[in-house]
């Protein structure tokens, strides 16, 4: 069976975290657990995350423009979807923490995945290689070797 890579984990974990907030704010509002909120808060946080993206390789090409190089055409997007999700949970618990009847949950989700995708944009050639050699180095050692 084929692992998941850390795009497709990135994504799934930005569902969790955008799902789990519209669950949590619904339920607060209703007074009972509700599970018809989880599609708008997916759904709002993958908008912000994809806006967030978007936003961070534009500014990205601009300054690189800017500074006389050429654009850089995003090929692996591993850094703005790592950086959605860490963005997605952060803002969640900001939010969480901020507010004193936990309301606008998935305003956290969405503004938090929005900035960590901006941010994830501009390392994100960067950020592949490192990934691809740390896969390289654990998948390197086999178990016998550990043991002696």
């Amino acid at each position: 069976m084929p692992t998941l890579d850390i795009k497709e984990k990135s994504f799934h974990g930005t569902l969790a975290a955008g799902g789990l907030a519209g669950i949590v704010e619904g339920s607060i509002r209703a007074g009972e657990l509700t599970l018809h909120t989880v599609f708008p808060g997916v759904v709002l946080t993958l908008i912000g995350a994809f806006l967030g993206g978007f936003t961070g390789f534009f500014l990205k090409d601009l300054f690189r423009t800017w500074r006389g190089a050429k654009p850089y055409r995003g090929v692996h997007h591993d850094g703005w979807t790592m950086g959605a999700f860490l963005g997605a949970v952060v803002g969640t618990i900001l939010q969480v923490a901020s507010s004193s009847d936990g309301a606008n949950l998935v305003i956290g989700s969405i503004v938090g995945a929005y900035c960590g995708a901006v941010c994830g944009a501009f390392p994100d050639e960067f950020i592949t290689p490192i990934l691809l050699r740390i896969r390289a180095e654990k998948h390197r050692h086999t178990p016998a070797e550990e043991r002696h």
